[in-house]
């Protein structure tokens, strides 16, 4: 099961990055009030979600399929 961890290594990772570039667009428009920051921040935090939800579906597809097939 090596290419689990890899995958959930590989996605967790992106959620992190993409999860910390959001926060920290976050912050640069709170200091700096130009709305393309803001812009920024809510299209990283979609993003994020977007690889969440990805996750998630993999997962338990993943399992589904695993269940299948050792049955």
């Amino acid at each position: 099961m090596v290419i689990v961890k890899v995958l959930r290594w590989v996605i967790g990772s992106g959620i992190a990055l993409m999860g910390g570039l959001s926060i920290a667009s976050f912050v640069v428009f709170i200091t700096t009030d130009i709305q393309l920051w803001l812009q920024r921040s809510r299209m990283l935090r979609q993003w994020t979600f977007v690889l969440v939800l990805l996750w998630f579906n993999a997962e338990i597809w993943g399992s589904v399929v695993h269940t299948l097939l050792t049955w």
